[in-house]
């Protein structure tokens, strides 16, 4: 999901909200149909794929309007939706009790404009669980994308997911923002150098000095964040090379010809690849991981 299909998403929802105030109100099917689907949607929710989405999830005697599926198949968030423009909070507590019961870790509840997100695993005041209260019409449709970050599929289904406190930064980076580009637009041509920094989601930036950088420093994110595991190797490999793994021996035999240690892992990098290579391997990476390069930040 690339930012600005998001951002229109959220323009056309807000669009929605101002055209169909009166047949949204007081009908909840309507504003799950208009609002809601379409951006979890957008956010990497496909509420069609039932190994991705449940509606009408049951916990103990009751249900919420969804469940939304770890990577494990357990459900690491549930919603509650209401009618367009009801008012959360005599709602809220029940939402987080039902969670609280099913140790599921995170509960929301909206109203298709409202979106409220709690992390209920701790201990805290209920403010100090709140980690997302974002309202779209009130917000520009720029930032209320970047703060929907937070319940983006790769970044909720982590185990460190980023909060955009200040998400403006994380797309914005520096005070020249056109010196980066993102990861999925950047383009590699014959002669052109490599870039000098990439940025990902949380703003942790490396620097890069060689082409190969791209694919190494990306790998030790990943594993950092433990969005890249052991067993996540073979994705990368193919009968005759791997791509990252903890021995510096491909699956035919041969030694990595050029191994490079994955700095604060215990992976290597086949570093034998061009600029061109590295770029598409450094996007399988993120993929594979269930991170979107459109994300990731380079400059030149």
């Amino acid at each position: 999901m690339l930012p600005d299909e998001l951002i229109t998403t959220i323009e056309t929802l807000k669009q929605r909200m101002a055209d169909h105030n009166t047949i949204l109100q007081d009908n909840e099917t309507r504003t799950r149909m208009a609002l809601v689907d379409p951006l979890l949607q957008a956010l990497g929710w496909d509420t069609t794929d039932p190994f991705l989405v449940i509606p009408e999830y049951v916990i103990g005697d009751g249900q919420v309007d969804y469940a939304l599926l770890s990577k494990k198949g357990g459900p690491t968030a549930v919603i509650e939706a209401k009618h367009f423009e009801e008012p959360l909070q005599k709602h809220r507590d029940k939402t987080i009790d039902y969670a609280k019961d099913a140790r599921i870790k995170y509960a929301a509840i909206t109203n298709g404009d409202q979106w409220q997100l709690y992390d209920v695993s701790g201990s805290g005041s209920l403010a100090e669980k709140q980690i997302l209260d974002v309202r779209i019409s009130a917000s520009p449709p720029y930032q209320s994308a970047l703060s929907l970050l937070l319940l983006w599929r790769p970044n909720l289904t982590s185990e460190q997911p980023v909060r955009t406190e200040n998400p403006t930064a994380t797309v914005q980076p520096g005070p020249d923002p056109s010196s980066w580009t993102s990861l999925a637009k950047f383009s590699f041509r014959k002669g052109k150098e490599c870039p000098k920094t990439i940025r990902f989601l949380d703003r942790t930036e490396y620097p890069v000095h060689h082409w190969y950088d791209l694919a190494l420093r990306t790998a030790q994110w990943l594993w950092s964040n433990r969005l890249l595991t052991e067993d996540d190797f073979s994705d990368f490999s193919s009968e005759l090379r791997h791509l990252v793994h903890t021995e510096t021996v491909h699956p035919c035999g041969n030694e990595f010809f050029n191994p490079k240690p994955v700095p604060g892992t215990c992976l290597f990098l086949e570093a034998n690849m061009s600029g061109d290579r590295s770029l598409k391997k450094t996007k399988e990476l993120l993929e594979g991981c269930g991170q979107s390069p459109a994300f990731v930040q380079l400059q030149q």
